[in-house]
């Protein structure tokens, strides 16, 4: 009895301190993970930090030192356009200069850091929009929701939203032979809401599916912000995106 009450009593033993030995790894390994899970995190904020920065020097040297060469440039055209308004060479050469000027006032903004976040990004679709009718024969009207979440967003993200409302705005300035289009923006719980709508003649979707009314590019940019996409016709033309502020959008 003696013997196997004294072998029963060393595996008890054996049991415990084998018991012990895994908790204090356990206990080992999830504070090792919960450091390098920490020290993972801090250097992931370190890196987007130093590329901020680094975004933030490039768009204030792109704004510096070709931002205002280009202006005094666009400056002198507009004045050579005036004077020499029947030369269709310096006409061209304007509109040449103006496109370039808007491309790199896009660039400036794209790589600012502080423009990423949604406020930012709804109110530079707006006044892009609004720049691009200036021109035109279309009368261009808004309505923007007040309420913006205060939300940081994803660069590329932010760039792809941009250029994906911006071509449609272009299609219907370029195609519909519209009088008026309205450019809305709201947001419910989980989704921003970008509708366009134009009162031109519309278009025949088997015919105008290729490259002509970029609508394959429009569907393209809309799937990478994992956007949807609807379409409607009836006096005019009407186009809403729903765009979901989530993680493949929005910064966590």
């Amino acid at each position: 009895m003696n013997l196997a009450y004294t072998a029963l009593y060393e595996i008890n033993i054996y049991s415990i301190f084998l018991v012990i030995i895994l908790f204090i790894l356990f206990i080992y390994l999830t504070i090792q993970f919960y450091f390098s899970s920490n020290l993972y995190k801090k250097n992931l904020r370190n890196q987007r930090n130093l590329i901020n920065l680094e975004r933030e020097r490039i768009s204030s040297e792109i704004h510096d030192e070709i931002g205002s060469g280009l202006t005094a440039i666009k400056l002198y055209a507009e004045h050579a356009s005036k004077s020499k308004s029947d030369v269709k060479e310096i006409q061209i050469l304007k509109g040449m200069i103006d496109e370039i000027s808007q491309k790199i006032n896009e660039i400036i903004w794209s790589t600012n850091s502080e423009n990423d976040h949604l406020e930012s990004l709804v109110y530079f679709i707006e006044d892009q929009v609004r720049q691009l009718f200036k021109h035109s024969k279309i009368y261009f009207q808004s309505e923007i929701e007040q309420n913006i979440p205060e939300t940081k967003i994803d660069n590329q993200g932010k760039r792809e939203c941009y250029l994906l409302i911006k071509e449609i705005a272009h299609n219907a300035l370029k195609h519909s032979k519209a009088s008026k289009f309205k450019l809305t923006i709201y947001f419910n719980a989980n989704d921003m809401i970008i509708t366009v709508k134009d009162n031109g003649i519309g278009f025949d979707f088997k015919q105008n599916t290729g490259k002509g009314m970029g609508l394959e590019n429009i569907r393209n940019r809309a799937e990478r912000i994992n956007g949807t996409i609807t379409i409607e016709q009836y006096k005019g033309t009407m186009i809403s995106v729903k765009i979901p502020l989530k993680a493949d959008f929005v910064i966590g």
